[in-house]
């Protein structure tokens, strides 16, 4: 009879509710199946569990915007798959976040390179078992959102490398030209550069970056 150690990370208790009324529908339609689960609703707490030698997990499902721990070590669901990879190195690792922007899902992608990926805008029971129950089979699984989010934007990738995803994503926060070099490793002769060259693939001839901001929108990259 196969057991499976679960840990549900989440600031919010109705989202823990929701994944462990999941385990329970898996279970009531498989007897054979049974979960122990841990919770966490912080930093703190989940690395404490992820950083224990006597938990061995075989899923840990993380939110991504979390309460930072006590100690400052962990400040995002980010750093503790960073944690999870080391000391849980078998273990399936599921984001289930609010995040939905294209760029940013992108790089939690390539960061972290999670087994599954959800967005909470598009989860339900059915969608919760199905990631869950294709993870444990060794699949991977992406809700439909980040499914098309990740397609709109690497149908592109190939003309705007990361740097210049990086400038989109500075320039949508609100951040001035002027002060992007502040934020990345470029000058700002270098920034003007890539977004003339963003423009032309575009094919912006206006210089207002709001235009070239609601045609990465368009294109996926926001």
């Amino acid at each position: 009879m196969p057991h499976y150690n679960v840990l549900l990370v989440d600031d919010h208790p109705m989202i823990i509710a929701g994944f462990e009324q999941a385990l329970d529908i898996i279970n009531d339609h498989n007897k054979k199946m049974k979960f122990r689960k841990d919770s966490a609703l912080d930093c703190t707490n989940a690395a404490k569990y992820i950083s224990d030698s006597e938990n061995k997990y075989d899923l840990i499902c993380l939110d991504l915007s979390l309460p930072g721990s006590k100690d400052g070590k962990y400040n995002s669901g980010e750093d503790l798959a960073t944690l999870a990879r080391k000391h849980q190195p078998t273990a399936k690792l599921l984001i289930c976040t609010m995040l939905e922007n294209n760029y940013k899902v992108l790089n939690v992608m390539r960061r972290i390179g999670p087994d599954g990926f959800l967005v909470k805008s598009d989860t339900n029971p059915d969608i919760l078992i199905s990631a869950i129950e294709n993870l444990l089979k060794g699949k991977t699984f992406q809700s439909a959102t980040v499914h098309q989010m990740l397609k709109k934007t690497l149908e592109f990738s190939h003309n705007i490398d990361e740097d210049n995803l990086k400038i989109l994503y500075f320039l949508s926060q609100g951040i001035l030209t002027k002060n992007l070099p502040e934020h990345m490793g470029l000058s700002l002769s270098a920034i003007e550069k890539r977004k003339k060259q963003m423009k032309q693939f575009f094919d912006i001839s206006n210089r207002n970056d709001k235009i070239l901001l609601e045609k990465a929108k368009e294109k996926g990259f926001l």
